[in-house]
């Protein structure tokens, strides 16, 4: 005998709480800087316990939508978007699938470049005035050691990205970067000449700051993906090295 098809299973409680705020959220009735009804309040209006209401806040922080805390009257703080939760995802699936360094690395240079690119054309002036600051903050920082200058240069990618004026080129990027730091952050230190590294890396930015300044595209799209492939093509098995290499080399200006 044949069996029925299951029904859906019936939504819980706090994922139908969950569901509502993210809803207003994605449609914009609900802005960064907003705040969720109180505790009380939810409680009401879904006709659940306080559990489920606390319970979905849980959910909804650990997304990254909201700042929330227990009990507060004046409800939990919608947040900005963050590329923390999207770097958690694809690094539990790099992890536990058949995910690579090198895949993760042609995502990178994909997004990368796309964002150098779009610096290049939509870049203000403040933009520059900003990157050139986050350059000099890395030479400040080369004699602190790695951990600073580390912060210096990702404020440049930060820069960067919000230059591009794409929000979610900008969140995608930052958590894949996240991404491969936290994958090869014990072979970089074990591998790694600091001095030489930190000083390849300023001369790189300053390549990509001339070329985002001169609204040159074409060359800041590249300086993404072939610095992408100076830095971390060692530690890719030579025997997939070639598809980032073709990559790295596609619309170089030495083949135009």
């Amino acid at each position: 005998m044949s069996q029925l098809p299951r029904s859906p299973a019936k939504p819980r409680a706090f994922e139908a709480i969950v569901s509502h705020v993210e809803t207003r959220v994605l449609s914009g009735e609900l802005k960064v800087g907003d705040r969720l009804p109180g505790e009380r309040e939810l409680v009401t209006q879904f006709q659940v316990g306080r559990s489920t209401v606390r319970e979905a806040m849980r959910v909804l922080e650990s997304n990254g939508l909201i700042a929330s805390r227990p009990g507060d009257p004046r409800g939990a703080l919608v947040l900005s978007p963050s590329p923390a939760p999207l770097g958690k995802l694809i690094t539990h699936l790099t992890h536990t699938s058949a995910s690579s360094l090198v895949d993760l690395l042609i995502y990178r240079m994909t997004l990368e470049s796309s964002a150098n690119s779009l610096a290049a054309i939509r870049r203000s002036d403040a933009d520059l005035v900003q990157l050139e600051r986050t350059i000099t903050l890395m030479g400040t920082a080369r004699p602190q050691g790695q951990a600073a200058f580390s912060r210096a240069d990702l404020d440049f990618h930060e820069v960067v990205a919000k230059a591009s004026g794409h929000t979610l080129l900008h969140i995608s990027a930052a958590a894949v970067r996240q991404s491969i730091e936290q994958l090869i952050a014990r072979t970089i230190e074990e591998s790694s000449d600091d001095e030489a590294l930190m000083a390849r890396t300023i001369e790189h930015h300053q390549k990509v700051f001339n070329a985002i300044r001169d609204r040159d595209a074409h060359l800041a799209e590249h300086l993404a993906r072939s610095s992408l492939f100076e830095y971390y093509a060692h530690l890719v098995p030579a025997d997939q090295r070639d598809a980032l290499a073709a990559l790295a080399s596609f619309g170089s200006p030495d083949s135009v």
